[in-house]
C-alpha cells in the first residue's frame, strides 16, 4: 500500500507524517527478514506478510495518540509490542492454514503418484 493511500484514509482522523510512516514501515520490514535477518516465523512475504503488516499498522495508527513507532531512529518498545500484540492474535490462524496447505499438498500428491514407494 502506498503511504499516500494512509495518509488519504486517515484524513479525517488524524494527521499521518508521510515521514515518520515511511521510518516506521522501514522499521517493521525487518519482521520479515532479510538476508542477515531472519523472518519471524508467522511472517512469511509469500504468505502475504506487508500487507498483514500494513493492516495491523492501519489498524493500530490511530490508537498511537498521534505518535509512531519510531522518532528519529529511536523505537518505541511499547507501540512495538502494539504491533506484536496484534500479530499474536492472528498467529494460531497463521500456523493453522500452513499446515492445512502442507496436508492437502501431501494427499495431493499421495492421490496424484500413488503410494509412497508405489508404482
Amino acid at each position: 500500500m502506498r503511504i499516500e493511500y494512509l495518509a488519504y484514509e486517515f484524513r479525517s482522523h488524524i494527521a499521518v507524517d508521510k515521514e515518520r510512516v515511511i521510518d516506521d514501515w522501514v522499521f517493521m520490514c525487518l519482521f520479515v527478514g532479510n538476508d542477515f535477518l531472519p523472518h519471524l516465523p508467522s511472517l512469511e512475504i509469500r504468505e502475504g506478510a506487508i500487507n498483514r503488516l500494513m493492516d495491523i499498522y492501519r489498524h493500530l495508527l490511530p490508537q498511537m495518540g498521534g505518535e509512531y513507532i519510531t522518532d528519529a531512529g529511536y523505537v518505541d518498545l511499547k507501540k512495538v509490542e502494539m504491533v506484536m500484540t496484534q500479530l499474536a492474535e492472528v498467529e494460531d490462524q497463521i500456523f493453522r492454514e500452513r499446515k492445512e496447505k502442507v496436508t492437502n499438498w501431501g494427499e495431493s500428491t499421495v492421490l496424484k503418484h500413488g503410494a509412497i514407494g508405489g508404482t
